[in-house]
């Protein structure tokens, strides 16, 4: 809209009368190739005030938005098609200054068609003077105190280039003070919100001034964001980012938002605020990408001051490290912030001359790097998706950490977590709040299992089995990985091993699939030739049995299914529930390890007391699985003996247990020991055994069997408080080396004191529920058991002083021999109990004899 043309007062001159505003805007939209030359004098320094008159004269009118810019612009236009009249840089400046005039008095609206008018200046800018770009500059920067909205910082645009022209003219005296005391203004004034935002986003166009001014400015614009509307902040942060990429004080920059998140951490977290930090760690990772200088920017910052570790540095790091260049520096800077907080917290709480306020301070320090740990694993679910893998990847570095060199128990009375506990809250969260972070967990657990060493694998498995645990329908969708893992079962160490097995075994009541692989897995270790992998394997074998016969809470009862079965792979993943028949299954395993070394024999032996303890009415099966192998060793026909020289044998010319009789003995007689009283692990029930029920005769001969063991045992119990050692012996062959023949005897003496020791057991626990008459008996023959014992341990060590059998081992050498068992008890804690009180009594009437002695010869 053109408004009305204004006429200056006439003149008698011949002159033709000068031009309107009106015919000025008709002017300037005409095509260029049609245009007429404006009169001699349209652009001659006496029209000039004309010129500038019609400015102030439209910015009066009801619609003075439209109607200035309609008229500057023309102007401006016209003036650009006359770049050969000598004065128009003076027309430029005074409508310039005029027009900022204009704009500071408020007397122009502040919208889009200002802005528009004064983009157009911009190209004129470097037309005018310097002496008036000065002029300018301070009527911009006069009116700092005035801008109140985002409209009002409009010129600021023009701004930096007017000083910049400025510094780089000589025009006019001390143009470098002149910028100086400027620059000094601008940050010493007041600035409003809305004014802040705008100085933020020309910052980039400073890059003229020195450093010192730099920081100032990032001091100011920081101080000054605490008033800032939170929406407002990231596009700050991306502007200031800008800046640093172009060489605008960087490290400051870094600074400045690390420390106005770092302070903001004691506020009330919102939803709003972390969808902000979210939104700026994106803004610092695509920063990173295109200037990798402010990557080693944030490295350095925190790897010179680790305490300055909070949510936000650490969420940072977190986002760097998503930067291929940058993921091995940020992960080291976190590992080392880490492990220095917990090695000084262990320091001072164990140093005996350090000050309880400061042992206060460094476990305060190591709670908030616990806390800003786990709450930026929390705060992934806000904005931070792409900070997942980094976040897994120093999860998995904790966990790493859990080694012999770098063991961190944590304190429960400090609630310290410690790497471990750390490691496995922050993986689990990820697991539990992001579907895309679960096969990388899994695949991680995977490989991190097969490649570190056994004592950092043991917290993988520790993580692998509380995921099983408190997510087996989830991890059903994971069984082709686990399946996968479970191919390298035979070369795991046989620790980890056997600790994987026990980690899966709760996802085994819901996927028979799975099950069924593991006991393949488990059937093929069963036959080789490592001593390790037949320990691993008979572990999960007793696992497995343990696990079939455990109910899940809340499981519904399914029917009884053998896993061989042909269609047991095509059914669906559900509970599988209680299943009989795995028992029956694998004891065709458990028949296997009755050949193999010692160690599976000891640690099958030990399986099948805690699966009676779990399942009394397998006592009868097992007796009969047991019987025959026991009658290997013990003699009823004629004279009652056992068979021990059996138990030891000769292999590549080195000594070793065969057969850990005293092993045997004592699954015999705790599984007598944990049935119900007079049913010697006889059931009236039909046991469900290779598909079919036993007949009568069968459970005949297992009602035989249960009596037998009992029998048995009441026999060689005698035989041992007799003294009878040449009985339980049995045929001792000669070895033909006198060195031999002693190693020999002390494997005799360590298998006879396990006897003793089971035997021991076994009277202490009658002694619990005897009456007055029965106990001193029985304390009598505690104590000759003890006797004989100590005797038979006395005669070992004068036999080879300094050396004994090592048990536990396949086969141990002369040189390893110890005579204790390392690994194994055969006593109870009621047993010792009972122990220690008849101990206790037998010393108060030896006291009470001696000083009643003492007192009659006085």
């Amino acid at each position: 809209m053109t408004s009305a043309g204004t006429t200056p007062p006439s003149s008698h001159t011949s002159n033709p009368p000068p031009l309107t505003d009106a015919d000025i805007i008709h002017l300037a939209q005409e095509q260029p190739q049609t245009v007429k030359a404006p009169p001699p004098d349209f652009l001659c320094p006496d029209s000039h005030q004309t010129l500038i008159s019609y400015l102030r004269s439209r910015s009066a009118s009801p619609s003075a938005s439209s109607a200035v810019a309609e008229y500057t612009i023309a102007l401006l236009s016209i003036i650009s098609l006359s770049p050969h009249f000598p004065s128009r840089s003076s027309l430029v400046s005074s409508l310039l200054l005029a027009y900022i005039d204009l704009f500071n008095a408020h007397k122009i609206p502040h919208d889009s068609n200002s802005l528009k008018t004064i983009q157009l200046f911009t190209l004129h800018i470097t037309n005018i003077p310097v002496k008036e770009l000065a002029s300018a500059a301070e009527l911009i920067v006069d009116n700092f105190g005035e801008i109140t909205d985002p409209d009002d910082a409009q010129f600021l645009d023009l701004l930096p280039t007017c000083l910049v022209l400025i510094l780089r003219s000589n025009e006019i005296a001390k143009g470098q003070e002149f910028v100086e005391l400027t620059l000094q203004r601008i940050v010493t004034s007041s600035w409003s919100n809305a004014l802040l935002v705008k100085m933020v986003s020309v910052t980039r166009d400073f890059l003229f001034t020195d450093k010192n001014w730099r920081r100032e400015f990032v001091d100011k614009v920081f101080h000054g964001m605490n008033g800032v509307d939170l929406q407002d902040v990231p596009s700050l942060i991306y502007q200031l980012l800008v800046a640093a990429s172009k060489g605008f004080c960087k490290r400051k920059v870094i600074e400045g938002i690390v420390m106005f998140f770092g302070s903001r951490m004691d506020l009330k977290v919102t939803s709003a605020m972390r969808q902000v930090e979210g939104t700026i760690l994106l803004h610092v990772n695509f920063a990173v990408k295109q200037d990798p200088s402010l990557g080693q920017e944030v490295v350095g910052l925190l790897k010179s001051d680790p305490r300055a570790l909070n949510n936000f540095t650490l969420a940072i790091l977190l986002s760097i490290a998503r930067v291929r260049r940058f993921n091995e520096s940020c992960m080291r800077v976190l590992k080392t912030t880490v492990l220095s907080a917990y090695q000084d917290y262990k320091v001072a709480r164990n140093c005996k001359w350090m000050p309880n306020n400061v042992k206060k301070e460094y476990l305060q320090y190591v709670k908030i790097v616990e806390k800003e740990i786990l709450r930026s694993a929390n705060d992934t679910s806000y904005g931070r998706e792409y900070v997942v893998p980094s976040i897994i990847q120093f999860g998995f570095l904790l966990l790493e950490l859990v080694d012999e060199g770098n063991s961190m128990l944590s304190d429960k009375s400090d609630d310290v977590l410690g790497f471990e506990k750390l490691g496995i809250e922050i993986l689990k969260m990820l697991f539990e709040a992001h579907d895309m972070s679960r096969t990388e967990i899994i695949d991680q657990c995977k490989f991190r299992i097969l490649s570190l060493r056994p004592e950092q694998g043991q917290s993988i498995i520790r993580l692998l089995s509380f995921v099983v645990s408190s997510y087996p329908y989830t991890m059903l969708e994971h069984v082709s990985r686990l399946k996968d893992l479970l191919d390298y079962f035979s070369f795991m160490n046989n620790n980890i091993a056997t600790y994987l097995i026990t980690a899966l075994l709760p996802l085994t009541k819901f996927s028979r699939d799975l099950q069924d692989y593991i006991i393949l897995v488990v059937r093929k270790a069963m036959f080789s030739r490592e001593y390790t992998v037949q320990v691993s394997a008979i572990n999960a074998v007793v696992d497995l049995i343990l696990a079939d016969k455990r109910p899940r809470k809340g499981a519904p009862i399914c029917l009884h299914e053998s896993s061989s079965q042909a269609s047991c792979s095509q059914q669906g993943e559900t509970a599988c529930g209680k299943n009989a028949g795995l028992f029956t299954e694998l004891s065709g395993l458990l028949q296997r390890s009755l050949y193999q070394q010692a160690k599976v024999k000891e640690i099958m032996y030990h399986g099948l007391v805690k699966l009676v303890s779990v399942d009394p009415l397998t006592a009868g099966p097992i007796f009969d699985f047991l019987l025959p192998h026991f009658l290997r060793f013990f003699r009823e026909d004629g004279d009652v003996g056992l068979n021990i020289s059996s138990c030891v044998k000769l292999d590549s010319g080195k000594l070793c247990i065969d057969e850990p009789l005293d092993c045997l003995l004592s699954c015999i007689s705790w599984i007598l020991l944990l049935q119900p009283h007079g049913k010697n692990g006889n059931s009236s029930e039909p046991w469900p055994c290779f598909d079919f029920s036993l007949s009568q005769d069968n459970e005949a001969g297992r009602i035989i069997s249960g009596d037998l063991f009992s029998r048995s045992l009441q026999k060689i119990r005698k035989l041992l408080r007799n003294g009878q050692m040449e009985v339980l012996l049995g045929e001792v062959q000669d070895l033909g080396s006198a060195s031999l023949g002693e190693e020999q005897k002390q494997c005799y003496a360590s298998i006879i004191s396990g006897i003793f020791e089971v035997f021991l057991n076994d009277i202490a626990a009658e002694l619990e529920k005897s009456d007055d008459a029965q106990k001193v008996g029985l304390e009598k023959e505690i104590i000759d058991f003890v006797n004989l014992l100590e005797s038979l341990r006395e005669d070992a060590r004068q036999s080879r002083p300094g050396h004994g059998v090592r048990r536990g081992n396949s086969k141990p050498t002369a040189g390893d021999i110890k005579f204790a068992h390392p690994s194994l008890s055969f006593w109870g804690t009621s047993s010792i109990y009972q122990l220690l009180l008849s101990a206790i009594k037998s010393f108060e009437v030896n006291c009470s004899d001696k000083r009643f002695s003492s007192h009659g010869r006085k």
